[in-house]
């Protein structure tokens, strides 16, 4: 079993392991990726299931989808909490813009944070507002697999998500996006 594949079995049987953080790194060091080349591989939903930080939205929890919805040829990303099972655009979302920056660099400005909630009736619940006051940040993706992203974000942060198949959920998040563009023009 390859180091990638190790640290996938990690990540699903033992979330809180400290060999994660070992595995990642040596994982970043035998990175090939380049933005301007991989870019299309980064769309798609990305489901966090590590991550160095200590704040409870940054980590992965069996109760919470804690996914980057990302749609890179697009220029948008969405960071999305949500109550695990529910296979909807529900919860606690930011809306960001994407720009590439170097070989692996991508900055990050939010464009639009708030609650987003279930359908009723011929209306989507929601509590999304513009983010008046810039914030921007960024990622550098440090490895790239099929089935494994490992970034390192602006404040030191490594990240370890899992790639999501999803078709569903990413259309939906794409309409969500399209409806949110048009009401800003």
């Amino acid at each position: 079993m390859d180091i990638d594949q190790k640290l996938i079995k990690l990540l699903l049987d033992k979330p809180n392991s400290k060999d994660i953080l070992l595995l990642a790194t040596k994982l970043e060091g035998n990175s090939n990726f380049i933005l301007s080349k991989d870019i299309e591989k980064l769309q798609g939903i990305w489901e966090l299931r590590w991550s160095s930080s200590n704040a409870p939205f940054l980590n992965y929890s069996p109760l919470v989808d804690n996914l980057q919805i990302l749609d890179p040829l697009k220029s948008s990303a969405m960071n999305l909490l949500k109550p695990r099972g529910i296979n909807a655009i529900v919860g606690t979302g930011i809306i960001a813009k994407l720009k590439p920056i170097n070989d692996i660099r991508v900055g990050v400005e939010f464009t639009h944070a708030g609650l987003i909630g279930p359908q009723i009736g011929f209306n989507k619940v929601k509590a999304l507002a513009e983010i008046k006051k810039e914030q921007k940040g960024w990622l550098d993706i440090t490895y790239l697999s099929k089935e494994l992203r490992i970034c390192r974000g602006d404040k030191g942060t490594l990240f370890v998500l899992k790639k999501r198949s999803d078709e569903r959920l990413f259309k939906r998040f794409r309409g969500f996006i399209d409806k949110i563009a048009t009401k800003k023009e």
